[in-house]
């Protein structure tokens, strides 16, 4: 009787260990799907392509009014996916964002850098750009069901703009 009672705690002690580890997996501490969606992480965004025009931002004035317009030639997936650039080609696979035109909005706090310009060489068209930020997605098993991709980003937060001379210097 006691060989019976041994072997029959020592199986259920066993089912114990086996159960204890799949429950805490399950749950992922406790706290399930809200503890991994509390937190939207922000990923990269970069835009580059040519220069159309630049407004340089007032110095005497708190909010900054300096805005670069560029046609794209690259964008990185975040950025072609945030919907902030319009798809040039909807027939083909993905978002084609080549050729698009691309305005830094004024009110974006960012460091403009200007690349190899001498003495009174100011940026001109033509000359190449890169965008680069940050920007928020939501991930998709935390967005609401049948939500767009573009729907899941917010707004871009440019960090940094750089203009580089890509013309003959006079």
């Amino acid at each position: 009787m006691s060989k019976t009672l041994r072997t029959i705690a020592t199986l259920v002690a066993a089912c114990a260990l086996f159960a204890v580890p799949a429950t805490a997996l399950a749950a992922k501490g406790g706290k399930g799907k809200a503890k991994s969606c509390a937190k939207t992480p922000k990923v990269g965004y970069q835009v580059t392509g040519t220069l159309v025009s630049v407004t340089a931002d007032v110095p005497a004035t708190p909010a900054s009014e300096a805005t670069v317009t560029l046609t794209v030639t690259s964008a990185n997936s975040h950025a072609r996916n945030s919907g902030e650039i319009a798809d040039q080609d909807a027939v083909k696979k993905g978002v084609q964002v080549v050729g698009a035109t691309y305005t830094v909005p004024a009110g974006d706090a960012y460091v403009l850098k200007l690349d190899g310009y001498e003495g009174t060489d100011t940026p001109s068209p033509g000359d190449l750009v890169k965008v680069s930020g940050r920007i928020a997605r939501t991930k998709k098993r935390c967005a609401a069901a049948n939500t767009s991709s573009a729907d899941r980003y917010a707004a871009p937060d440019v960090r940094r703009v750089t203009i580089s001379d890509r013309d003959a210097d006079v």
